[in-house]
């Protein structure tokens, strides 16, 4: 079944076919004619012939810092579920053990006419070097806010500050915090600010014991082993991941601390391991799977509607606190 096939047989010219195809301006009556005849045939459009024609393949990158992670999944879920729906496929880059491959995941995604790319940012590297301001494609950036980008991004801040209140509000006044790097802007900065904030407002000192950890169980336990030691009578504690939190829980668990009877633990995520740690996690829920699809949609804004690639979308998603046994 060809293009020219199908126009005759819904009664309009090839150049309308190839307008329905392509979301090009078309009246209601020719849509309706067109699109009838390809679902009672099961035409499918030559999708080599659009890439020859428009020089671009209808595939999106989606570069994460790591796979193993609840909130690379949702993020890539969320995305993936627009993206599909708009005839696009996904494709996966994963730079855990090669983070300065970000420019190189790029360049190869140029190199093969990709239409754009949502990249899950953990640092500002790529900021200060240059790698998103030279990609050709159409770029999102997903968990941070740079400045002049295409960005959805978390209430990072506001969300900590929101956590350490409830700490506070339990009676804990000897917190510490077990952190991201701080070449991580919104995890490793934001967020610390964020406890700074509501600590100085509630007129306790801002400089507050703080370890950097992986992001993961290990991290966590290892940097809650390290601040018992160091500050043996602290009472709240603020992790940067849930994973970290779940690390915590367990350190704590062999220090012979009782949570929350001696210790109060929050974190930031929604993990399902929340729901059965013991006890359960009291965390700020962010909203992952939305990033995902807030990515997808500006992309599809610049790819399908063809708006103004350079002016810049910031979209910051809210969060919620959900209060469990641990605090």
């Amino acid at each position: 079944m060809t293009l020219r096939e199908i126009a005759t047989l819904a009664g309009v010219s090839p150049s309308a076919v190839s307008r329905y195809l392509n979301g090009g301006s078309l009246s209601a009556e020719k849509a309706a004619a067109i699109r009838k005849v390809i679902e009672e045939t099961g035409y499918v459009p030559n999708q080599l012939a659009h890439n020859l024609r428009t020089g671009q393949v209808k595939q999106i990158g989606i570069l994460v810092p790591k796979i193993h992670s609840p909130s690379v999944s949702q993020i890539v879920e969320g995305a993936h579920e627009v993206l599909s729906e708009a005839g696009y496929m996904t494709v996966i880059g994963s730079v855990e053990h090669k983070p300065d491959s970000v420019a190189e995941y790029l360049a190869w995604m140029e190199s093969y006419h990709m239409a754009g790319a949502i990249v899950m940012a953990s640092s500002d590297a790529e900021v200060r070097n240059g790698t998103y301001r030279n990609c050709s494609i159409p770029l999102v950036i997903t968990g941070q806010h740079f400045k002049d980008f295409n960005c959805v991004y978390h209430d990072d801040y506001n969300a900590a500050k929101a956590l350490t209140n409830l700490l506070l509000k339990r009676g804990r006044s000897r917190i510490v915090c077990v952190s991201g790097p701080r070449t991580d802007p919104a995890v490793g900065v934001r967020r610390v600010e964020g406890i700074k904030s509501a600590l100085w407002e509630a007129d306790l000192t801002p400089a507050f014991p703080t370890v950097t950890a992986t992001f993961d169980i290990e991290g966590g336990k290892a940097a809650m082993e390290r601040l018992l030691k160091d500050h043996p009578d602290l009472d709240g504690v603020v992790c940067a991941t849930d994973a970290m939190a779940q690390g915590a829980l367990l350190a704590l668990r062999e220090a012979g601390k009782a949570v929350p009877g001696d210790v109060s633990v929050v974190a930031f995520g929604s993990d399902w391991a929340n729901l059965v740690s013991q006890p359960p996690l009291t965390t700020a829920k962010l909203y992952q799977t939305q990033c995902g699809r807030d990515a997808a949609a500006i992309l599809l804004d610049i790819l399908e509607k063809r708006s103004d690639p350079s002016i810049s979308r910031q979209i910051m998603l809210g969060f919620r606190i959900v209060e469990r046994g641990s605090a």
